[in-house]
């Protein structure tokens, strides 16, 4: 009897989901596919039926772990009534990250989860590199209220790429166990932006919101169609 469709598509989200265990477990680099084979119950030849290679196995679930972390993340903001603010987003960001552990190490680049696929050129974190919202979207979160008309958009834009990047790459200075808790140094950057950013009388968090949904598309966007042309040519 031949597969269905939603067959296949089943046991393709079966071996995506086991390699997101076995790369959480002993990283990308130590992955084979006979490896997710095994944990899948399958064949090679079958994983290989839905992915050409390890790296195209990998990128899926790069994306599948983006789509579904950015419904998290957007979830949140519109449950949090602050989640307007710039505050609110590393708070959303933070609650994201906490449910899903993969897509944590990817933002962070975990050289132990991630591997040696860094070193690819054009790889999907170039892309998708963490850095914080530019210039252009804190001005409209100015033109709707939810940041103070006297902050300069570009200065803060540039306090905040450091923040960001700083986060992603301490490690490259300060041992695991010299750091703090990842939850409280997001927490307390989510409240210093807070006290820095917002206008006094709290701001228009629902216009925040609406600026912040328009931003998240267009990355959307740019992540997902790039990509697609990559991939044709």
């Amino acid at each position: 009897m031949n597969s269905t469709k939603s067959d296949n598509e089943a046991r393709e989200q079966h071996i995506l989901d086991a390699t997101a265990d076995l790369i959480m477990s002993q990283g990308y680099d130590k992955t084979t596919m006979s490896d997710i084979a095994e944990a899948v119950g399958v064949s090679r030849g079958i994983v290989y039926l839905h992915f050409d290679s390890k790296e195209a196995l990998f990128e899926t679930l790069i994306r599948r772990e983006v789509q579904q972390y950015a419904q998290t993340w957007l979830e949140h903001i519109e449950a949090d009534p602050r989640g307007g603010t710039v505050g609110g987003i590393y708070r959303a960001v933070l609650y994201a990250i906490n449910s899903r552990p993969l897509m944590a190490a990817m933002m962070r680049q975990d050289r132990r989860v991630v591997g040696n696929y860094l070193r690819k050129p054009g790889n999907l974190f170039a892309s998708m590199q963490t850095s914080a919202p530019g210039a252009d979207f804190l001005r409209s979160l100015q033109q709707v209220g939810a940041v103070r008309s006297d902050v300069n958009p570009v200065v803060m834009s540039h306090i905040m790429d450091m923040l960001s990047y700083g986060l992603i790459t301490i490690q490259d200075f300060k041992s695991p166990d010299e750091l703090p808790p990842f939850d409280e140094v997001m927490e307390t950057t989510a409240d210093m932006l807070d006290c820095l950013l917002t206008p006094e009388d709290g701001g228009n968090s629902e216009g925040g919101k609406a600026v912040i949904h328009q931003l998240a598309a267009t990355a959307w966007a740019q992540l997902f169609e790039g990509t697609s042309q990559q991939a044709e040519e």
